[in-house]
């Protein structure tokens, strides 16, 4: 379901019950994020449209894609595992042996072109222009979430970046110039301050470094609204190098539409609701930040952070803000790790063929916790497999990973967890592992550094057991079960 219009999307699940009102007003330190916390449940909760914030002329939607049936309509599919179906069958492409292949073939290269974004002269987000001393930040209503936040913050921002000193604009790129696009929170400070929460392993903060090197500023754009896709494209952990505009341009069937900034060197999508442009300067001393609310469900630390110095705000004529409330799962930000976790999977198969399939448990706030199941065909093969999990950018942070056989379902958490008592011995199938940890994981010792734990729960083949015996498990024949199945209406039951 393309969508370029935040509108349109709206009034589509307003229809359906999938989108509700609240007419009253309401305020935007923590009562808006109060009641969208309410308003979730197991499936996710509507998306809630607040038309009058205090003290502000425009409406928040909150919990915008906080469902796995709106996920999967913004994809066009009708549930969230089409997804992997989608992007293993343009995996399995193979090249043409001959001339009836090449025909076959050429519908599919005919998509290709319509994956890179475009490039327009105009563009909604830019129907209102503020420039210089007529930009403030207090005109939008970014959201102060939860007692104890330091500060309001706007949580459903794409940031945009390039490499420094090239130009990209569309389709062509200058040398090897590289867009890229993430969402990370941004706490209001002053009329025309950010901050960026950030960490020092992204790729974003790669990119201030190789700015601050050159003695360079880095240009941002915070886009807010527009197709769905893009921001989910945006909030997925991709592969290195990928942009994640064509990818949206790949999922969406069609290409992202892009404008020109008004004071950066940089394109945007040109059917967003609201955009933020500005600079970092790398070598400007970071700013003190107190704690705000995370993805993970828990008050993120004090930082020292980066400052994005806005120069320019460009948004619709009517613009509606979206706002992304963190909190325990499932929350939004956990339906779209689900949906990132479809996505990916296919990828991840082709570093790691023995795999069949993963899940992040919300319990693990999705980030935390990993179950991965295989298709076993040699001794040790699980331990070869956390190793090469815990390669992937997704999985390099999960501090517990399970590996279990292909005939359990790791969608099954007490399958799971009965796969580990069954096959699991402390002695001989735990591993420990000092890396990189998740920089939200309050459990550490030293922040963005711990210990990993991989549980091997498969079957163990007899070289693997040494002297202990292999456990069969309790199973009916098929002979049985047939003569069961014949039988069974004569038991009443």
């Amino acid at each position: 379901m393309v969508s370029d219009h935040l509108a349109d999307w709206l009034a589509q699940w307003h229809d359906v019950r999938e989108l509700v009102r609240v007419s009253a007003e309401v305020d935007a330190v923590h009562e808006i994020a109060a009641i969208t916390d309410r308003m979730r449940n197991d499936q996710g909760g509507p998306a809630v449209l607040f038309d009058h914030v205090r003290g502000q002329s425009n409406p928040v939607v909150t919990n915008l894609l906080g469902s796995p049936r709106r996920l999967a309509a913004a994809f066009g599919v009708a549930s969230l595992d089409d997804l992997s179906h989608r992007i293993d069958d343009w995996l399995s492409i193979s090249l043409p042996r001959g001339k009836l292949d090449t025909w076959k073939l050429l519908p599919r290269l005919a998509e290709l072109s319509q994956w890179p974004p475009t490039v327009a002269k105009t563009g909604l987000c830019q129907q209102v222009v503020k420039l210089g001393r007529d930009v403030n930040l207090a005109e939008l209503p970014a959201l102060r979430m939860w007692p104890g936040d330091a500060a309001a913050t706007i949580t459903w921002g794409q940031l945009h970046t390039q490499s420094p000193n090239e130009e990209l604009t569309g389709t062509k790129s200058a040398g090897d110039a590289r867009r890229h696009v993430c969402v990370v929170p941004l706490e209001v400070r002053g009329r025309d301050e950010l901050l960026i929460h950030g960490d020092e392993t992204s790729e974003l903060w790669s990119l201030l470094v190789e700015y601050g090197s050159r003695g360079q500023q880095m240009p941002v754009a915070v886009v807010l609204g527009g197709d769905p896709i893009t921001s989910v494209a945006a909030w997925a952990p991709l592969p290195g190098r990928t942009d994640p505009l064509v990818f949206a341009g790949f999922l969406r069937n069609q290409p992202v539409e892009l404008v020109a900034a008004r004071s950066v060197s940089l394109t945007v999508p040109a059917s967003a609701e609201i955009v933020i442009e500005g600079f970092v300067d790398p070598q400007a001393a970071f700013e003190s930040a107190g704690p705000i609310s995370r993805e993970s469900g828990f008050l993120g630390p004090n930082e020292s952070l980066p400052v994005l110095r806005v120069t320019a705000i460009t948004h619709r004529a009517n613009p509606v803000f979206p706002a992304m409330v963190p909190g325990a799962a499932p929350s939004e930000s956990h339906w779209l790790d689900r949906a990132c976790e479809r996505l990916l999977l296919p990828l991840a198969r082709l570093w790691i063929p023995e795999l069949v399939d993963w899940r992040w448990p919300f319990a693990g706030a999705s980030r935390h916790i990993l179950f991965a199941s295989i298709r076993k065909t040699h001794p040790q093969q699980s331990r070869k497999v956390m190793h090469a999990l815990w390669s992937l950018p997704r999985a390099a942070t999960a501090k517990i990973l399970v590996v279990v056989d292909d005939d359990i379902d790791v969608r099954d958490e007490n399958a799971v967890w009965s796969s580990v008592a069954a096959h699991a011995d402390p002695a001989r199938d735990l591993i420990l592992w000092d890396g990189p940890a998740d920089p939200l994981d309050h459990a550490t010792a030293i922040r963005g550094v711990g210990r990993k734990l991989g549980m091997d729960a498969t079957r163990k083949w007899p070289n693997e057991l040494g002297p202990a015996r292999v456990a069969e498990p309790l199973r009916w024949t098929a002979e049985i079960e047939k003569r069961l199945q014949a039988r069974w209406p004569e038991f009443g039951l």
